[in-house]
C-alpha cells in the first residue's frame, strides 16, 4: 500500500479549513495550490493497476483507448486510435499513433467509433464500465477486447466529517465506499465517474477536459469562489 499525501498550510489563515481527499495521489504543485486555497488535502491511491505481462495480440487497425493504464497493451505505431483524455492522446502520439479524436467520456468515444464503421479494438482493464461493448453489440459492430490489466481496490478509512473527495474513476468510487461510508461533495475527472458517485449518494460535478489538475481547479473554483 502507497503512502498518503498530506498538505499543510504554508502561513496561517484566518478562514475555515476544509478537508479534501483525493483518490489518487497529485502532484507536489496541486497539493500546494489546494494548501494556499486553505484546504488540508489528503491525497491516497484508492486503485492500484496491476498490469498483465501476457494477452491476446491486437487484430484491428484501429484501437479504442481510455485509460493511460493501457499503452504497454499495443505497438501503436502507425494505428489509428481513439481516446479519452488529452494526456492519453499526448502519450500515444508520442508512442507513434495516430490519434483519430479525444474525448471526454466512453460513450462520446463509442459513438465515433461506430461512425466509422471499421472493425476495432478496444484495449482495456478487467474491470471498466459496459459503454463501448454494450454500444458495438446493440449496432452488431465487431469490437475485439483485449484485457492488459487488472485494477484491485486499495481503500483507506477517511475521516467521516470530510468536506469533500475527489473521484479519478468508477473504480476508485468503488474502492472508497468499500471501507468508507461517508458521502462528501464530489468532484470526478468525467461524467461516468460522477454517475457512479451519485449511484453511492454522493452531489457529484465533473470536469469536461479530464485530468488531475482539472479536477483540482473544479475544486477550488466551487469551494473557494
Amino acid at each position: 500500500m502507497g503512502g498518503v499525501q498530506s498538505s499543510k498550510p504554508s502561513k496561517p489563515m484566518s478562514m475555515d479549513r476544509i478537508s479534501v481527499v483525493s483518490t489518487k495521489t497529485l502532484s507536489a504543485e496541486s497539493i500546494q495550490k489546494l494548501s494556499d486555497a486553505g484546504m488540508d488535502c489528503s491525497a491516497h491511491d484508492f486503485v492500484r493497476i496491476a498490469p498483465r505481462k501476457q494477452f491476446d495480440p491486437v487484430q484491428h487497425e484501429t484501437v479504442l483507448v481510455t485509460s493511460q493504464n493501457a499503452l504497454h497493451g499495443c505497438d501503436w505505431v502507425g494505428r489509428t486510435v481513439l481516446c479519452v483524455g488529452e494526456g492519453t492522446a499526448e502519450q500515444l502520439s508520442e508512442r507513434g499513433a495516430q490519434v483519430h479524436s479525444i474525448h471526454t467520456d466512453a460513450n462520446s468515444l463509442m459513438c465515433d467509433a461506430l461512425r466509422l464503421d471499421l472493425p476495432c479494438t478496444f484495449i482495456c482493464g478487467s474491470t471498466r464500465m459496459p459503454t463501448i461493448e454494450n454500444g458495438f453489440a446493440k449496432a452488431g459492430r465487431s469490437l475485439q477486447i483485449v484485457e492488459v490489466y487488472d485494477t484491485l481496490l486499495n481503500g483507506i478509512r477517511v475521516k467521516p466529517d470530510v468536506d469533500a473527495v475527489m473521484f479519478f474513476s468508477p473504480s476508485g468510487v468503488r474502492s472508497f465506499h468499500a471501507v468508507n461510508s461517508s458521502q462528501p461533495r464530489a468532484f470526478c475527472i468525467g461524467p461516468t465517474t460522477a454517475e457512479a458517485a451519485r449511484t453511492f449518494g454522493h452531489e457529484a460535478l465533473f470536469v469536461t477536459h479530464p485530468t488531475r489538475e482539472r479536477v483540482v481547479d473544479l475544486v477550488i473554483a466551487t469551494l473557494r469562489p
